[in-house]
């Protein structure tokens, strides 16, 4: 009986090469793990860093709504029509922002790790979808949105449905106030498209030119306009997704040219897609 006990308890040992691999492989997750803790500090950091901005540009849009709401509730009676419908613009204008703001960031954290969506996009769609969402913010700063000869790409139309949208509310709200003119341009290079959208203003200075595109930085041009402008960053991510790139140069006569570009679609579908989804 003592001998066949031996021999029940050799049964259940594993081999002694499998011992010794789950040893290394323990004393390698041991040599591992502060590496590991340090990657989990940093993303911990990360997080927080974005939550704290995020909350920072939410906040900009969400107090003038509040204040100009305030103000169109304890004057109505006394104020002309065109106060009060200046004081809804303006309302409408930072929702807007706090709007585009909250679907392209959950777009961002919704679509990260995940496949893109590709098919034939509609650049002129694009735009008109932007046009809409942007009118009161148009209307109030007195621009024409000039477009023409725009392509059909190929990509994810939700993401670059929201670029193109970003670059203009960039554009409106960098440039001069009055009579101005922003244009959507395209142009063919060789494999690429690049998509320009430019406007007058103060031209961004050269050492701002890639740092407007990093996280929670801001160009010193930038001081003036309340925010920490997440736009661009998510904008470089979703562009960086389609294999394209994405910059600002000065424009010709003063002002600033965005620009993007994205792999051109060699065959073209005659059947683009409609307006991006929301």
């Amino acid at each position: 009986m003592q001998q066949a006990h031996r021999t029940d308890v050799q049964q259940v040992q594993p081999p002694r090469s499998e011992r010794f691999a789950r040893d290394d492989e323990l004393k390698r997750s041991e040599a591992d793990l502060p590496s590991r803790l340090v990657q989990l500090e940093r993303e911990l950091a990360a997080v927080e860093m974005f939550a704290s901005v995020a909350a920072h540009e939410l906040m900009e849009p969400l107090v003038m709504a509040e204040t100009h709401g305030r103000m169109i509730a304890e004057q109505l009676e006394v104020r002309t029509a065109v106060e009060t419908r200046s004081d809804l613009d303006s309302l409408l204008r930072a929702i807007t922002r706090m709007r585009l703001l909250v679907e392209t960031l959950l777009l961002e954290a919704r679509s990260h790790g995940q496949p893109l969506q590709r098919a034939p996009v509609s650049v002129q769609r694009l735009v008109e979808a932007s046009i809409e969402l942007l009118d009161s913010e148009i209307r109030a700063r007195g621009a024409r949105i000039a477009a023409a000869d725009l392509p059909v790409i190929h990509g994810d139309g939700t993401m670059l449905g929201r670029v193109v949208t970003n670059l203009l509310m960039n554009a409106l709200r960098y440039g001069p106030r009055g009579e101005s003119e922003v244009r959507i341009e395209a142009r063919r290079e060789r494999t690429h498209w690049r998509i320009s959208v430019t406007s007058r203003g103060a031209t961004i200075p050269k050492e701002d030119r890639e740092r407007i595109f990093e996280p929670y930085r801001r160009g010193t041009h930038e001081r003036r306009v309340a925010g920490a402008g997440l736009g661009l960053t998510v904008c470089r991510t979703f562009i960086e997704r389609h294999d394209g790139e994405i910059g600002v140069v000065p424009a010709r006569g003063g002002g600033n040219c965005f620009y993007f570009t994205i792999p051109a679609l060699e065959r073209p579908n005659p059947r683009p897609s409609s307006t991006p989804r929301s």
